[in-house]
């Protein structure tokens, strides 16, 4: 029985992250930064739980929630620079020729690259299980909701990556990738939350029903109402209340919106590092 082969690619990718003291650095400033965030959470939260208004399975929903919001956003402003100098690196080495000159196809060298940044973002993940086993000894959390967490993390990861890889497939340069990938976050994560909320403001001052809240599905942080479903849908709901009557959320149309969007941005990498992509030559 032959035995299944890993992407060699992926393998080489494996083998550089894993030899590099950045990638423990980059985890250390990770666990530094989201466990003192929630310290400081923990604190706030110590002297309520100490006059009787808050009980500790409260305080740990309220810690829990803290840390996906912040977990979150950490891994969305860190895909970019993981993923941004992943084509557009061998460009600057002047390797991208002799490795579409293997026999590799377009896509597998894509999605080597996309599995590589993957597989750090879920080094990331298990690194941060003691924080959520602190949790835990709070109560008022799930190992599903966990397990829901950390999924959630790893789609949107897997969206911003396909975004990060289409610029520096783009591009010869990673500071201009990772610039680009950038400013398409800060307008997606900024840019829809502003404009859906100046939309309703002036919808709301008319007694519009327009649903400008289907702009937020261009928002990767919409993708948490999976796992918060009623804090999202209540705020909707509280903005128009005509359009969630059934079963449909507003997280179900932001993932088909944006997997259609990194699906898009996959098939331009592909294209954009595919030598014959201007079609076979004649003669």
């Amino acid at each position: 029985m032959q035995k299944p082969r890993i992407n060699p690619l992926l393998a080489k990718e494996l083998r550089i992250r894993m030899r590099n003291w950045r990638t423990f650095g980059m985890i250390s400033l990770y666990l530094l930064g989201l466990g003192g965030l929630a310290v400081l959470v923990f604190l706030s939260n110590s002297y309520m739980l100490s006059s009787g208004f808050n009980s500790m399975a409260q305080v740990g929903s309220t810690l829990f929630a803290f840390l996906a919001v912040a977990q979150i956003l950490i891994v969305i402003y860190l895909v970019p620079a993981l993923a941004g100098n992943a084509i557009s690196g061998e460009k600057e080495r002047q390797t991208i020729d002799l490795l579409t000159c293997t026999q590799l196809t377009p896509f597998q060298i894509v999605t080597g690259k996309l599995t590589a940044t993957l597989s750090t973002v879920i080094l990331f993940i298990v690194a941060s299980l003691p924080l959520y086993g602190f949790v835990f000894l709070l109560g008022g959390v799930s190992p599903k909701e966990v397990l829901l967490l950390y999924l959630i993390i790893l789609v949107v990861a897997l969206l911003v990556g396909c975004w990060s890889l289409m610029f520096s497939a783009f591009f010869r340069r990673t500071v201009a990738a990772i610039i680009a990938s950038y400013a398409l976050l800060i307008l997606m994560l900024g840019g829809s939350t502003i404009l859906f909320t100046l939309l309703t403001t002036i919808t709301t001052l008319n007694q519009g029903t327009t649903p400008f809240f289907l702009i937020m599905a261009f928002n990767p942080l919409t993708i948490l109402g999976w796992l918060f479903p009623d804090f999202v849908r209540d705020i909707i709901i509280s903005i128009n209340y005509n359009w969630f009557r059934g079963g449909f959320q507003i997280w179900h149309l932001a993932l088909l919106v944006q997997g259609a969007l990194a699906a898009l941005s996959l098939w331009l990498a592909t294209r954009a590092i595919n030598p014959l992509k201007m079609g076979k030559r004649k003669g």
